[in-house]
Order: structure tokens, then C-alpha cells, then sequence
């Protein structure tokens, strides 16, 4: 399979970027699917630690500089109007056009922000791969969490399956995280802003009589309690995290997943979080961490996390939120993606998908529907699913599959 896949406009493409968890996200998934064995072509700038068999540079270092200025390159607004992503998108359009082959994938991280780019070839499939934010669009999406893709459902009034969306957790570099004897604090690894619960944090440690660190960039005046060691690299981070006593995630808004709570787990390190959003997914309650609705709870579970498993806690997140386990769960979803080509919906028998822990032991590709599908990408002939939800499909497999409200 041949995939282009589309970095952000605003990072260089390797490790000294991390503080954009885009990037990061972009570099390990290239990994991934080299080690399917697919042919990725990569559309970032001119540094790059991502395997590719062909990296095109859209955006210069000198151009990004002259954008990006002094603000913090995390921080860049992932929008269309963006002066980087007008640069890029055009650029885009003209180096996929140049390289396309039938049946390539588009793979995107950008949401909307590059949205334009996928319509200019809409005879592609096009993917948007790790979806834990707004504004997704794509024909074909993989989420991050159950919890944020019935969020999305929701919000874009999605009301029947989409057969061809699927969730597949974040993943990581399990080696890039270390084991420690755990130390006598609690760690808050995030942005310093009021929705993030900073307030909870500092009070919560604070009743608790507990040293609290907290790693990250914003509103420092939040910080009411603790050592602030501000934003820091990964391998820094890590082993912070790592020998802390619990990692506290006390998110007010609906976290769509949540990365930092199953790297703090791949370190053995249990969390501590609110009760909704992704970590009811990867905070498994009284094994991992604890999940809590109130500042006492949040309290009593700074001090009940010392009885908890280390070991199983790494041992678990390494079975769900690993590399290894991510190309398992990629690699059964192009395969059902590529049926498209042909019967679709309707090939059978088909291979289940792989089991990855009690928290996705449900056929986790039950995909509710999409709007459009595109073109040339045939489900087949109509069936009794698609009618139960009140959708018409085109039964034209060589016209542009249109799902039609009634």
C-alpha cells in the first residue's frame, strides 16, 4: 500500500520537536507503517527522523522561522488560514498530485487545516489516522478513544454507524519509557490552564500532604502548590514521570484521550483522573489508578496509590498502548479499508479484528456510517443496514457513492 502522509506545516520532523505531539504522534505512525511493510511518502520540511521512501519538503526551516517568529512552535494555530498552511496546502495539492497512483491513501493529522488537499483528489481514499481533536472531516477516521469518536458522533450529528471509522488507542515507544522506585511526590504533566484542572491538582496534593510537580507551559498564577519545572524535553519528562507516585490528570472539559495518562502507565506509574473522556478507557479503576468525581476522592486516591500493581500497570499499558500493538490493530484496518476497492461492507468471511485488552474486546471496527463515502469506494449493493437507518446508497458502483439523507 502507498500512503502520502502529511506532517504539519509548522515542526521539523524529528525528535527535538516532541513538545508537538503532532510530530510525535506523525513520526511514530510513519514507523508503524513501515514496519507493515507499506510505502509511505512523506510531505513535511527538510529535517527528518521519520522513515519514508521519499521525503517532500513543502515547507523550508527559513520559511517557517520567518512565520513562526518567536512564539513557541507548539503553539502554532492548526488552521486553513494559518499563513503556514496557505504556504503548504497548495504545495500539497501539486506534490501529491505529481506522485499519486490509483488506489493511494491520504493520511492526515491536521483536521480541517488540510482538508482542501484531500478534495483536490478525491479518487483517493483519505484517512485522517489518530483523531483526538475537533474538526475531523474525512471520509475514513481513526479515533483515539470511544469516549471522543460518540463526542464527534454527537457534535456533527452523525446519528448511524459508520462502518469504516475505527478506534485505535495512541501508542508509543514502550522503550522510551523508564522504571523507577517510585519517590514521595505526585506529578501534573500538562498545559497551566483553569480547564485543565490545575486548581484540583494544587489542592488535592496540597490536603494531602504530598510534594506535587508539575511539568509545563502556560498560566503559571494557577499554580497555587508545588515546584513548577516548567516545559521540559521528552527523556527528562519521562524519567520524572517515572518515579513519581501517581501522575494526576484532573481534566474539567471531555478529554478525547488523554496521551500522557498511558505513558505515564508505560512507565509503571499509576493516574489519577477524572471520570470521564478518554480515561474511562485507560485509567482502569482501582488497578491503574483511580478514577474520581470529587476533591476527596481525588485526595483519598493520592494517598491509596501506593497498593497498586507496578508492575501489571506497565505490563497492561504495554499490551494496549505499544507500537506493536498499534500495527496489529493499523493492519486490520487497512486490510477492511482496501475491501473498498472491491466488495466492501460485503466481503465475507473476514478476519476479526486482533483482541487487545479487556478495554477493546468489542468489535471495536463497528463503524457507524458516512455521509459521503467518495468516489469509487462501493459498499456494494443496498442491505437491510443501511435502510434500517434511513439511507439511501447509490447502487452504481462505478458512479461516486453518495449517502443521501431523507
Amino acid at each position: 500500500m502507498r500512503v502520502h502522509l502529511m506532517a504539519l506545516p509548522n515542526v521539523q520532523t524529528t525528535g527535538a520537536f516532541d513538545l508537538d505531539g503532532f510530530c510525535t504522534m506523525g513520526i511514530r505512525f510513519a514507523k508503524v507503517l513501515k514496519a507493515l511493510g507499506h510505502t509511505v511518502l512523506l510531505y513535511a520540511s527538510e529535517e527528518n527522523e521519520a522513515p519514508c521512501a521519499e521525503l517532500i519538503t513543502i515547507t523550508t526551516k527559513a520559511e517557517q522561522k520567518q512565520i513562526i517568529g518567536t512564539d513557541a512552535y507548539q503553539h502554532a494555530n492548526i488552521h486553513p488560514e494559518n499563513p503556514l498552511w496557505k504556504l503548504a496546502n497548495p504545495r500539497l495539492i501539486t506534490e501529491i498530485g505529481k506522485r499519486k497512483q490509483p488506489r493511494d491513501i491520504i493520511c492526515s493529522i491536521g483536521g480541517g487545516s488540510q482538508q482542501v488537499v484531500t478534495m483536490a483528489h478525491p479518487e483517493l481514499m483519505d484517512v485522517e489516522y489518530s483523531i483526538g481533536y475537533v474538526g475531523n472531516y474525512a471520509r475514513y477516521r481513526v479515533f483515539q478513544s470511544q469516549a471522543w469518536r460518540h463526542v464527534i458522533y454527537g457534535t456533527q450529528h452523525i446519528e448511524c454507524g459508520r462502518f469504516f471509522d475505527a478506534v485505535i488507542p495512541g501508542f508509543f515507544e514502550a522503550e522510551k519509557f523508564p522504571v523507577n522506585t517510585p519517590e514521595d511526590y505526585v506529578l501534573y504533566l500538562g498545559r497551566f490552564v483553569p480547564k485543565k484542572g490545575i486548581s484540583v491538582v494544587c489542592e488535592a496534593a496540597k490536603l494531602a500532604g504530598v510534594k506535587l510537580k508539575l511539568i509545563g507551559h502556560g498560566d503559571t498564577s494557577l499554580i497555587t502548590y508545588g515546584e513548577n519545572l516548567g516545559a521540559i524535553h521528552e527523556a527528562e519528562r519521562n524519567e520524572v514521570m517515572s518515579k513519581a507516585k501517581a501522575l494526576i490528570c484532573p481534566t474539567i472539559y471531555v478529554e478525547p484521550y488523554g496521551c500522557i495518562s498511558p505513558e505515564a502507565q508505560l512507565c509503571g506509574t499509576p493516574v489519577i483522573s477524572t471520570d470521564f473522556g478518554g480515561f474511562t478507557e485507560t485509567v482502569e479503576h482501582g488497578k491503574t489508578g483511580y478514577r474520581c468525581s470529587m476533591l476527596g476522592e481525588f485526595v483519598s486516591a493520592i494517598r491509596a496509590v501506593d497498593v497498586l500493581d507496578r508492575a501489571y500497570i506497565r505490563e497492561r499499558a504495554r499490551r494496549l498502548y505499544s507500537m506493536e500493538a498499534a500495527a496489529k490493530s493499523y493492519d486490520a484496518y487497512f486490510k477492511r479499508l482496501n475491501t473498498l476497492w472491491t466488495d466492501g461492507w460485503l466481503t465475507a468471511p473476514f478476519e476479526l479484528q486482533p483482541v487487545r485488552g479487556l478495554e477493546h474486546q468489542s468489535p471495536g471496527f463497528v463503524r457507524p456510517f458516512t455521509f459521503w463515502t467518495g468516489y469509487g469506494h462501493d459498499f456494494g449493493r443496498p442491505s437491510t443496514a443501511y435502510t434500517e437507518c434511513g439511507l439511501n446508497v447509490s447502487d452504481n458502483p462505478t458512479a461516486p457513492t453518495v449517502v443521501e439523507m431523507p
